[in-house]
C-alpha cells in the first residue's frame, strides 16, 4: 500500500486496504500516511477515527501522519486567509514544508502559486516536474514540460565556479570556449600538484 500511495496510485492503495479483513495498526497507519502524502486531510481524520472505532491502538508513527496532514492543511488555510496577498516568499516557504513532509497534493498547489507569481523561474517548473516524476505521474510531468514550452521558459544551464590565483572562473554546462578549457586544465594541474604536498 505504501509503495502504491507514494507512486501516485492512491486509489489502488485504498482498494488493497479495503480488501484486508483483519486490519492491524500497520495497515491503518500506512493508509493514513498515504492520505497524508496526497494532502487528503479529511480522509486522514476519517481513517484515524475508523481505526479507533475498530479498537486498534495507534503506534508511534500514527500521530506523525495526523500532525503532518493537520499542520500543512492549517498552514494552507492560514495563508489563504491572510489580509494581504501572499507573496512568493510565503508560498516558497509553504512549498518547502510540503516537500519536506512529502505532501504531493499541497506541493503541487504551492508550486503552481509560486509559478503564477514568478512565471520565468525555471527551477520551479523543474521542481514540480520532479515531484510528479517521483510519484510516477508521467502525464502531469509532461504537462509541466508543455507549460514551460508554451510559457517560453528555458532551463538555465548548470554552472560551476573555480577559483585559482585569486581569479574566479565561471563554467557553464556545454561551454566550448577554448580559453576556458586551457585555463581550466592549468588550474587542475596546479591543484593536482598542490594535492601532493603536505598542505593536503
Amino acid at each position: 500500500m505504501d509503495m502504491y500511495s507514494k507512486s501516485g496510485r492512491l486509489g489502488l492503495a485504498i482498494r488493497i486496504f479495503d480488501e484486508i479483513l483483519d486490519k492491524d495498526v500497520f495497515s491503518w497507519t500506512t493508509m493514513i500516511s498515504g492520505y497524508a502524502y496526497h494532502g487528503k486531510g479529511q480522509h486522514v481524520l476519517e481513517a484515524y477515527s475508523r481505526m479507533l472505532e475498530s479498537k486498534v491502538t495507534p503506534n508511534e508513527a500514527t500521530p506523525l501522519s495526523l500532525l503532518t496532514a493537520w499542520f500543512l492543511e492549517e498552514a494552507k488555510e492560514m495563508i489563504e486567509l491572510m489580509p494581504m496577498e501572499p507573496d512568493t516568499a510565503i508560498w516558497r516557504s509553504f512549498l518547502t514544508a510540503c516537500l519536506v513532509h512529502g505532501n504531493l497534493n499541497l506541493t503541487v498547489i504551492a508550486a503552481r502559486k509560486v509559478i503564477e507569481l514568478e512565471p520565468s523561474d525555471d527551477g520551479l517548473y523543474m521542481l514540480l516536474w520532479n515531484a510528479y516524476y517521483a510519484a510516477n505521474m508521467w502525464k502531469e510531468a509532461l504537462e509541466v514540460r508543455k507549460l514551460m514550452r508554451t510559457s517560453k521558459v528555458r532551463r538555465k544551464p548548470g554552472c560551476s565556479w573555480v577559483e585559482g590565483n585569486g581569479i574566479v572562473q565561471e563554467f557553464h554546462a556545454g561551454d566550448t570556449l577554448l580559453h576556458y578549457s586551457y585555463e581550466l586544465c592549468l588550474l587542475l594541474e596546479e591543484l593536482k600538484e598542490l594535492s601532493k604536498t603536505e598542505l593536503f
